[in-house]
This record gives C-alpha cells, sequence and structure tokens, in this order.
C-alpha cells in the first residue's frame, strides 16, 4: 500500500466511524455480502481462466530483500504503543 492509499484508508475508517451504529452495521453487512460473492465467483469460476489471471511467478523477488537475524526479536517499546494509539 502506498501512502496516499494509507491516507485514504484511514480518512475513510475515521468517517465510518462517525456513522450511526445502525448505519454502520448495514455498511459492513453490505461490504461482507461483496466480498462472499467476488469469493464465490472465484472459487466456481472456470480454474483454466483462473490460472491464467493468476499466475504466479516463483523467484521474481529472489535476493530483492533479505530477512534480519533479529526478525524475531521484541520490538522497543515506543513501537508496540504506536498500535495502541486511536489516532489514524
Amino acid at each position: 500500500m502506498n501512502p496516499q492509499q494509507t491516507n485514504t484508508a484511514h480518512s475513510l475508517y475515521a468517517l465510518y466511524e462517525t456513522l450511526p451504529a445502525n448505519v454502520q452495521q448495514t455498511f459492513l453487512e453490505e461490504l461482507v455480502q461483496k466480498k462472499h460473492r467476488e469469493i464465490k465467483a472465484l472459487a466456481f469460476s472456470d480454474p483454466i481462466a483462473n490460472e491464467k489471471r493468476n499466475t504466479v511467478i516463483l523467484g521474481v523477488m529472489e535476493d530483492a530483500f533479505s530477512i534480519p537475524d533479529n526478525f524475531d526479536a521484541a520490538l522497543p517499546e515506543d513501537m508496540l504503543n504506536e498500535f495502541y494509539t486511536h489516532k489514524l
């Protein structure tokens, strides 16, 4: 996600939070129904068409990045606190 998409997503979520509870519920129900239709379309569509559209090229990012040795280390306290702020 690029920064502009992130800002847009945060703005939309902030707007969503201002809506009345019943409107939020209706929105979520419609969103779930839409995603369900998309998943169903993928699951029951022509498998040959899916293969052509969803081609995976293995190794395309080989050597593009490396995982640091401290990948599983605990995050610093200030970074952990960022996950629990209410600011968007």
